[in-house]
């Protein structure tokens, strides 16, 4: 009996001993999931597309969810096929200002700066919006910028009273801090311009005095200033050699004259001109200085139509090789109502009579790009919408920035510039880059 109850135990041991390690084995080895058959046969033949679908052996129930997180995958930049859409900001802000409006902006995306003109302060800041530096102190008219590659930039400027028209170069690398006075001649400088003035004084009725004001009858071509500003080649040179620094006219708006309907540009050669002109103010009344160039390099007109102070603002396109001029609005009912025109540099100027002058009073005429509306009549094209007369500028691979101005609740003035691209359509010329989307390049961009 013994014997029978020692083997009973040592078979229930054994079992106990065996079952354990089952267990223990189980526990230890990974799990396995069987997949359903997702195989998918495709018939091979040359039949068309539009031929019967694919049979599939693929099970009609779903397979088991799974508690695994989704494979994320890596987003692969390719640097070297980057564009200007793809890498500037779609907006710049900056700041705000206790000040009349923004007047200009000049875009430098080379060195991540943008610099915003508010008629009596200038403003720099890097394309994230942080204000970098401001010069200040201005009493009359800081106007629209253009930026030169050697890093001078440069405002149209009269000072209160019209004394005299000037140019104002800053030396932008020591735009270092806010609130410096423009009278440091180590950060900017003053350059009158003659020619301007010259026009601006002209005894256009021969009375033998200076009738002033805006609605005066003097001011030859109906000259009260400058405004608008950029770089660009020589009018001469279809596109090619030195950029020259172009300042555009502002011009009265009045109905009565017929002398005063060509926008009229002037073009510096302006090396040497922080050595060799200017001041660090230009002074008021008979102390205004008179340091800068005897005259421009070269003067032209485009006929426009008469529009309220000229042009405001103006860039150079160089992929078209045009000039975009931006005005307030048209004057006179009797030509179509066009903000914004455009100057093909494909085409030389040709000298001719200017319409309105006495006889024998002859100009180089540009021609307008066509491109926009065109008014038959009087052979003008241009766009009825306006955009950026408070400030726009070329950034390269047919992108525009264009200011938007706007007032803050508590008074004070901001500029936001939207990125734009070029679309030369009647509605354009301009549509924003947030609408279009990367896929934008220049090489879509099309002479008219």
């Amino acid at each position: 009996m013994k014997k029978r109850y020692a083997v009973v135990l040592i078979f229930v041991l054994a079992l106990a001993v065996a079952v354990g390690a089952f267990l223990i084995i189980q526990q230890q080895k990974p799990t396995t999931t069987t997949l359903p058959d997702v195989s998918v046969s495709y018939n091979t033949t040359s039949e068309p597309e539009t031929s019967a679908a694919p049979t599939t052996t693929e099970p009609t129930t779903a397979p088991p969810e799974t508690t695994e997180p989704p494979v994320t995958q890596e987003t692969v930049i390719d640097l070297d096929n980057l564009t200007l859409i793809d890498l500037l900001p779609l907006s710049l802000m900056g700041g705000d200002w206790d000040v009349k409006h923004c007047q200009g902006i000049a875009v430098d995306p080379a060195h991540n700066h943008i610099y915003y003109s508010y008629t009596s302060v200038l403003v720099k800041c890097d394309l994230d919006g942080n204000i970098l530096g401001t010069v200040s102190g201005f009493t009359g008219h800081l106007g629209d910028l253009a930026l030169d590659d050697d890093g001078y930039l440069y405002a149209s400027y009269y000072p209160t009273g019209r004394a005299g028209f000037y140019i104002v170069m800053f030396d932008t690398k020591k735009i270092t801090k806010e609130d410096i006075s423009w009278k440091n001649t180590n950060v900017a400088r003053s350059i009158y311009l003659k020619a301007v003035y010259d026009d601006y004084r002209y005894d256009v009725n021969g009375n033998g005095k200076f009738d002033g004001g805006n609605d005066g009858a003097d001011h030859r071509f109906g000259c009260t200033g400058i405004d608008g500003l950029c770089f660009g080649p020589s009018f001469q040179k279809k596109g090619r050699g030195k950029k020259l620094l172009t300042a555009a006219y502002i011009i009265a708006g009045n109905e009565k004259r017929t002398d005063n309907d060509y926008q009229v540009l002037l073009q510096y050669d302006v090396e040497g001109w922080w050595d060799d002109f200017g001041k660090a103010t230009p002074g008021q009344g008979e102390k205004a200085h008179r340091s800068g160039p005897e005259k421009a390099n070269g003067k032209y007109f485009v006929y426009t139509g008469n529009t309220y102070y000229g042009v405001q603002t103006m860039t150079y396109f160089d992929e078209l090789n045009v000039w975009i001029l931006n005005t307030y609005k048209m004057v006179k009912s009797s030509f179509e109502p066009f903000y914004i025109f455009a100057v093909d540099g494909d085409l030389k100027p040709e000298k001719m009579q200017l319409k309105g002058q006495k006889k024998g009073v002859e100009g180089n005429v540009l021609a307008l790009y066509q491109a926009g509306d065109h008014d038959k009549k009087r052979d003008i094209y241009g766009w009825r919408t306006s955009f950026g007369t408070k400030g726009f500028d070329y950034a390269g691979s047919g992108l525009f920035y264009v200011v938007y101005p706007y007032k803050t609740w508590y008074g004070t003035q901001t500029a936001v510039a939207y990125l734009h691209i070029w679309d030369s359509g009647a509605d354009g010329p301009f549509k924003l880059a947030a609408d279009v989307g990367t896929d934008y390049i220049v090489g879509k961009i099309k002479r008219q």
